[in-house]
């Protein structure tokens, strides 16, 4: 096989340079995400075929079995790259928002060794999908996947490598040394290029305040704008976009904050929507994360990461089988 792990291997000392900014000014993001979709469409083309089969045709079949023979209580649809529902309805929220809340009691607050920025750690540790399992009958549950499936055109899979499919974050200016300090990193405007489209779903564990640095973006139709005025992903653009720069191309006022209630849940297309979060958090905000992508991602991080191995049953459905991707 020419394309698997040896191509693999040949790519490994290369490709996780290919998403550091740098690369990203030399080559642009569009073109970086364009080759890597390529390489994955050819690398996982029979994976590609079955999900996208399934989705055409015994997508209501799966759904159904999923959903313990019923068909998903509501249809969601997102509208310009993304929906806000604050139904509290989902199902198992109830679930993940009590076990969430375990969690936050216990490590909220504190310093953990698992820090992604130092204004945002990651309060889950090894083995906690099988401990808190709502965390996954949530993401794999048959609402939710219906919603991603329709937006990307396919059976989703929950992600494995960066970031990872499930992530729990607290964002909190007391565990920040440099939080007086320049915004960085995620705390600037960008989108993201792991895949495109996508589905992220982000959950309020605890009620987000705007004093708690809440997740921020622009819909899709002005983020296009923003693309073309600040001719962003082509060769010699930065990832991270700053607000000055952002401001010469939109209006601040188009910007949509994602704050409120616990329990509270937006689906965004973060790939097509400029976003940013974790300013300030002089409140600390407790948000759970979920990624869903296509089969073939636009990046390589299946390339030099080792992947997150979801746990399954034997009495999983076939299509929390196929998202988790055992």
């Amino acid at each position: 096989m020419i394309f698997g792990k040896w191509s693999d291997l040949l790519l490994k000392p290369y490709a996780e340079n290919l998403i550091k900014d740098d690369a990203i000014v030399r080559h642009g993001g569009r073109r970086l995400m364009a080759w890597s979709k390529r390489y994955n469409t050819l690398r996982y083309a029979g994976k590609k075929k079955r999900h996208e089969r399934a989705y055409r045709e015994r997508w209501e079949e799966l759904l159904r079995e999923n959903n313990g023979g019923q068909p998903p209580a509501r249809r969601l649809e997102m509208k310009d790259g993304w929906l806000r529902d604050d139904s509290h309805s989902l199902p198992h929220l109830d679930r993940l928002l009590e076990q969430a809340g375990e969690i936050i009691d216990e490590r909220g607050g504190r310093k953990h060794s698992d820090i992604q920025q130092p204004f945002l750690r990651s309060l889950l540790f090894p083995g906690d999908l099988v401990k808190f399992p709502a965390m996954l009958d949530f993401i794999t549950s048959s609402e939710v996947l219906a919603l991603a499936a329709r937006h990307l055109g396919t059976v989703p899979v929950l992600s494995k490598t960066r970031p990872p499919g499930v992530r729990f974050m607290e964002s909190n200016a007391a565990l920040d040394p440099g939080a007086d300090g320049p915004y960085r990193t995620s705390q600037l405007h960008h989108l993201d290029l792991h895949d495109t489209p996508l589905v992220y779903v982000l959950v309020m564990a605890r009620d987000i305040p705007p004093e708690a640095g809440p997740w921020t973006f622009l819909p899709q139709d002005a983020s296009d704008r923003a693309t073309r005025g600040l001719g962003y992903r082509e060769k010699g653009s930065h990832y991270r976009v700053t607000d000055e720069q952002m401001a010469s191309v939109v209006s601040p006022s188009e910007q949509v904050v994602f704050s409120g209630k616990k329990g509270d849940v937006l689906f965004i297309d973060s790939s097509r929507c400029f976003h940013f979060g974790s300013r300030h958090s002089l409140v600390p905000r407790f948000q759970l994360m979920f990624g869903l992508t296509t089969p073939c991602r636009t990046d390589l991080s299946q390339t030099f990461l080792s992947p997150v191995k979801y746990p399954l049953a034997p009495t999983d459905s076939a299509l929390r089988r196929m998202v988790l991707e055992r």
